[in-house]
């Protein structure tokens, strides 16, 4: 963001505004969207940028700049699920039913969680603890005293195993986009461009 952001009520009000001028909706629960806009703020004055809350986050823009909320999964995700990966945004028909909806799954390629590795790609020294309620991942030497996104107690969390995962990266012709799984996606979420755009990386 450009603009001067001196607190979380003055970011709540830019999220508010961009939602209504994208015709986006925000979570019926209040306490919910509060917590995670603190989030936010806080990743605001930690990095100089937004991100995902309930992401982890390497600190350079230009490895985070996929989920720098809202994330580049977030519509595709309320569209197929009915709310993104941190549940800031729904959609319009569980915002007007308020029908509880399951947690959602990470849409963001392994690949891409740079807070994992070390400069050189490899496995870093870090602790990841999983909330075994919603999947939440905190890097730290011990689990938060609450999940920032689903409010599950610390003993609810787990240790995770942080080896990298060996998969198949396909890279959109377009915009570069990197997406991990054994085919590509049928459009790219982030430009658009067609499944027969993206190529295997090497």
């Amino acid at each position: 963001m450009n603009v001067a952001i001196n607190s979380a009520a003055e970011l709540a009000e830019i999220i508010r505004k961009n939602a209504q001028e994208k015709s986006y909706f925000l979570n019926y629960d209040q306490e919910r969207v509060n917590a995670l806009i603190d989030g936010l703020f806080t990743n605001l004055n930690r990095y100089g940028y937004t991100s995902c809350p309930c992401r982890l986050s390497c600190g350079k823009y230009r490895k985070d700049e996929d989920i720098i909320c809202p994330c580049i999964y977030m519509e595709s995700d309320v569209a197929k699920y009915g709310a993104c990966f941190c549940g800031l945004y729904i959609s319009k028909q569980i915002f007007e039913t308020k029908i509880p909806y399951p947690p959602i799954p990470e849409s963001r390629p392994r690949n891409r969680n740079y807070a994992l590795l070390d400069k050189d790609g490899n496995k870093a020294s870090v602790i990841v603890w999983k909330c075994k309620v919603c999947g939440y991942e905190y890097v730290g030497d011990n689990p938060p005293d609450k999940c920032p996104k689903c409010g599950s107690a610390k003993t609810l969390f787990e240790k995770k195993e942080t080896e990298p995962v060996v998969e198949t990266i396909w890279e959109c012709g377009l915009c570069g986009y990197e997406h991990t799984g054994d085919n590509p996606p049928d459009k790219c979420p982030k430009c658009g461009a067609a499944k027969a755009l993206f190529k295997k990386k090497s």
